[in-house]
């Protein structure tokens, strides 16, 4: 029986983001201690006659169909290797879009991750390694490499200096996003503008981790909300720091227990996505196959 191939593509959260000056192809120097979050995306590959691409009916998280960067790198993946197999591809999508949780470096990611063991599975020789999918990864966005590694990281430069950290397990991270989409060229845009003002954002310490967000007055500026979530988290004292992600507009409070969940949830109304849990390190191996989907779309 032709099985699917399954894959999850975790949600990044950048603790702290520095941005420094842009030089190298547009892009900008940066400095970021980022993790990786419980929750993701799941991706379902199968073989087929032809390449046929499915996602859940979550109107709200409906990826364009012009920046479908699963379809991506699959092509990247083929012009690399000229591998010419099919798929049907279904993607359950639980990231929001335009959020600074790298949803969808993290679905090109986990696709290459997994065409990386399909195509090594077929392949008596020439098979691929992973620093060369990393280099696939890096020409399809600079957050591409981390997601490929998604453990507990930190950034530097454009994208390609990455090493190993650890950012301690025993907390709970409350995501907030307002539902807005935002551009990351357009905040990054913004960046010099806001980037001499007097009043910097204020930051926090979770134990030696600096939370920042070189970011945060351009992507306020852009989406008012920002400042409106993070001024209510602010007023709970069991968040023990709180900021926001990337680029935006997704914020979050660091938690240390689960006691004030339940009024951390109600506080925030309908017009937000909320989700809670714990950030977790993830191998390169695991991919599981499966007779039938998990989820009916």
């Amino acid at each position: 029986m032709n099985n699917y191939y399954n894959i999850s593509a975790p949600a990044k959260l950048n603790l702290n983001l520095l941005v420094g000056d842009k030089k190298v192809n547009g892009l900008h120097y940066i400095e970021s201690d980022m993790c990786f979050l419980e929750l993701n995306d799941k991706i379902h590959f199968r073989y087929s006659d032809k390449d046929v691409f499915f996602q859940n009916d979550d109107k709200s998280f409906m990826i364009n169909p012009k920046k479908n960067l699963i379809i991506s790198a699959l092509k990247k993946f083929r012009s690399f290797t000229d591998w010419d197999r099919k798929f049907e591809i279904y993607l359950e999508k639980k990231i929001p879009i335009g959020a600074g949780l790298g949803g969808g470096s993290a679905d090109a990611a986990a696709t290459l991750i997994l065409l990386r063991n399909l195509y090594n599975k077929e392949k008596s020789h020439n098979k691929i390694s992973f620093s060369q999918i990393f280099e696939i990864g890096y020409e399809l966005g600079s957050d591409v490499p981390a997601c490929l590694i998604s453990k507990d990281l930190r950034l530097k430069g454009y994208g390609k200096e990455i090493k190993r950290i650890k950012i301690p397990n025993n907390y709970f991270f409350l995501i907030i996003n307002p539902n807005i989409e935002l551009s990351t060229k357009t905040v990054f845009g913004l960046y010099s503008k806001f980037n001499n003002l007097k009043n910097k954002p204020k930051f926090f310490f979770l134990e030696n981790i600096k939370i920042y967000n070189s970011l945060l007055s351009s992507a306020t500026n852009l989406v008012p909300q920002i400042s409106e979530i993070l001024n209510n988290l602010q007023k709970f004292p069991s968040i023990v720091a709180y900021g926001m992600t990337g680029s935006g507009s997704t914020c979050f409070g660091i938690i240390k227990d689960l006691k004030e969940i339940s009024d951390l949830r109600n506080y925030f109304n309908e017009r937000f996505f909320i989700w809670y849990g714990k950030k977790t390190n993830y191998s390169v191996n695991r991919i599981h196959s499966s007779k039938m989907l998990e989820n009916k779309f």
